[in-house]
């Protein structure tokens, strides 16, 4: 009949995940030495690493925990809606935890699974990308993503669990040797938020800047985060390991069309029914209560790719009741002159 880890692992691939593994729920040393070193040069983002400090020892938040159940997807099954790649990051526009999408349905399957064996089990409780490596099942590159031979276009789901079980024996090199000649993603990076492999400040990483600051970004980054609105998927674009490993044979299903939602005009127009129905249930990281937000990124990014075609826009903004609104109107007029 086989082992109880090798049960989990058959339906973590029955459920539609490429690989599983189980590692002891114990200090991710390594976790904490990354952020030490991060919080150390980049003072002002201490706040921003010390909230993550919870995952790096589950024992310490969960008193029952023994092991963690790590499972990695491939994402770049699907076609990306033509237009909509400069806008928002592809793990955003193929989201594994909406509820209509397939994945979604393989995670309740799998969790559904861990029960009826009669595991508890928390989700994601555990550093997602140090699990992985931990596990075996891919490794780190300079843009601190975690690869597999066919790329890094990969989501991860981490459960803490209250067994002990049999574990992947420990990799020695957590990291795919990038060539010591390629610093492609650090050049590329266009906030500097990556200044050196395996290094990060998070707080000027668009990804983190368009959709969770809940904050304008400052002054001298706008022109560099060009037109995304939500995510950034520029490092790992520019990296040659990813370099044709994206398949688009597969559509992903889509209640309304994203070519109809996500346009700057109706992102800047829309009133908050619109915004309520259709923007914020598929991109929740902007709060119900910040439609600010998407009209404030949708400004900077008429901005960034033709301000004087927009001003129109820039003008009408600079009314608005939101005085974030105004304050990226006013800029943005300033860059149409």
């Amino acid at each position: 009949m086989g082992s109880l880890e090798d049960k989990i692992k058959a339906k973590a691939i029955e459920a539609g995940y490429e690989s599983c593994g189980i590692i002891e729920a114990s200090l991710f040393e390594e976790f904490l030495v990354q952020l030490n070193t991060r919080s150390t040069l980049f003072p002002h983002a201490g706040p921003f690493y010390d909230r993550l400090r919870r995952l790096a020892n589950p024992k310490e938040s969960i008193e029952w925990a023994k092991s963690i159940i790590v499972c990695l997807r491939r994402y770049d099954r699907y076609k990306i809606p033509e237009g909509l790649e400069r806008f928002v990051g592809k793990v955003f526009l193929v989201d594994s935890r909406l509820s209509y999408s397939k994945e979604y349905a393989g995670t309740v399957e799998f969790e559904q699974f861990l029960d009826g064996i009669g595991l508890k089990a928390i989700k994601n409780a555990a550093p997602a990308r140090w699990s992985a490596v931990k596990a075996g099942l891919g490794k780190f590159r300079n843009n601190n993503f975690v690869y597999t031979k066919r790329g890094s276009w990969n989501w991860i789901d981490t459960w803490v669990i209250d067994k002990q079980m049999e574990y992947e024996i420990p990799i020695d090199d957590a990291r795919f040797a990038c060539p010591d000649s390629c610093n492609r993603c650090i050049k590329a990076c266009p906030t500097a938020a990556l200044s050196d492999s395996l290094t990060m400040d998070g707080t000027c990483c668009i990804a983190h800047l368009s959709c969770a600051a809940n904050l304008l970004p400052s002054e001298n980054l706008r022109d560099k985060m060009g037109t995304w609105l939500y995510g950034c998927d520029v490092c790992q674009n520019v990296c040659p390991a990813n370099s044709g490993t994206w398949q688009e044979n597969e559509k992903f299903p889509e209640p309304s069309r994203l070519k109809d939602i996500i346009t700057l005009e109706d992102l800047f127009l829309m009133d908050e029914e619109t915004y309520w129905a259709k923007v914020q249930p598929r991109f929740w990281y902007i709060s119900k209560d910040d439609i600010w937000q998407w009209k404030c990124n949708a400004l900077r990014a008429m901005a960034n790719m033709d301000s004087p075609k927009y001003e129109k826009y820039f003008i009408r903004a600079l009314a608005d009741h939101n005085e974030n609104v105004r304050e990226i109107a006013s800029w943005a007029q300033n860059k149409a002159k």
